[in-house]
């Protein structure tokens, strides 16, 4: 359940897919964007919230009346079996069933629109594409999107998309997630501070080596025997010994140590996130700064990495023990 809300969360904010990458692009390159960042992902949560009230009644409803249909509440089932379902049984369907229809068309109009900007912005950016008209791109990606979605529309297409959404909304967005958290902390600037010295060097390489053991092996092991919250202390655990250790080969004091090794990559980014959430020539250095960044620079570069390799061998033993919707394995 937990991986398959952050896959919702994920896919609604629209995150590792490049989308608001894409829409924050056209700012000015000098607009603040930390207050931008918490009001659109607060906005999108609360709806998500709302939204809740909405399923999980309808799913209640469902099970009180004993519909036969009252189990379809994953990916497509719960729009297209199980709210219709519950809409036959209200007074006047048929305006309830309109209404279902505007809203499913405009949440896939939308959803269209923002993933066709993210490709549409980025192969604007690549020479390959440079001269193409905005227009052509765009049309160029309608028409092969139209051609790919073909494959829904035979008669086991209702399976396939199903299984196709289950798995990019959860497995997919897991593991991009994660790589994109180790490009952002743990290569970026990788290169630059390790040719500072060789104790900046073994520092980080400890650092890097030790996180990404803990983060693979104590989730899949704490996971399959079935005892993962434990895990969660072995893993804090864990890291306190490699930060240790780390700290005590750099030979650096602490506050160096933190900002150079312990935070590589997303001490620069966070930084840069701060400056521009200022007026310009503003060189006062406040207190939120400091709060911001240290969260900030934490949450991406050691806890986020770890949550997402948490949910993905959750996912992955749900899915060995039981296949999702008993679907056959091959799928």
């Amino acid at each position: 359940m937990w991986a398959q809300a952050c896959g919702q969360i994920f896919f609604s904010l629209g995150i590792c897919m490049g989308t608001m990458t894409s829409y924050s692009s056209y700012n000015d390159k000098n607009k603040p964007i930390i207050g931008d960042a918490f009001r659109i992902g607060i906005t999108n949560s609360f709806i998500s919230f709302m939204a809740g009230f909405a399923v999980f009644s309808t799913v209640g409803y469902l099970i009180t009346i004993k519909s036969p249909v009252a189990d379809n509440v994953a990916s497509i089932g719960l729009a297209f079996i199980a709210y219709p379902a519950a809409i036959e049984t209200m007074p006047g369907p048929n305006v309830w069933a309109f209404i279902l229809s505007i809203t499913l068309f405009t949440l896939g109009i939308d959803s269209a629109f923002s993933m066709l900007e993210a490709a549409s912005t980025v192969m604007q950016d690549s020479p390959l594409f440079s001269k193409w008209p905005t227009k052509v791109i765009a049309l160029f990606l309608v028409v092969l999107g139209g051609i790919c979605s073909l494959a829904f529309s035979f008669n086991w297409g209702f399976t396939l998309f199903d299984v196709v959404d289950n798995y990019l909304n959860v497995y997919l967005m897991l593991v991009v997630g994660l790589l994109e958290t180790m490009g952002v902390g743990w290569v970026y600037e990788f290169g630059q501070v390790t040719s500072k010295g060789a104790n900046y060097k073994n520092s980080i390489v400890i650092l890097t080596v030790g996180y990404w053991v803990g983060v693979i092996a104590i989730p899949a092991i704490t996971v399959f025997t079935e005892v993962a919250f434990i895990g969660l202390i072995v893993f804090w655990g864990w890291m306190l010994v490699i930060w240790a250790v780390s700290f005590c080969i750099s030979k650096l004091s602490f506050s160096e140590w933190l900002s150079a090794c312990a935070f590589t990559g997303v001490r620069k980014l966070s930084r840069s996130m701060s400056k521009l959430s200022k007026n310009e020539g503003d060189t006062k250095i406040y207190r939120w700064e400091g709060i911001f960044e240290f969260w900030w620079n934490f949450s991406i570069k050691y806890f986020v990495p770890y949550a997402l390799a948490f949910l993905l061998f959750e996912s992955l033993k749900t899915d060995i023990e039981k296949p999702y919707n008993n679907y056959h394995a091959l799928w």
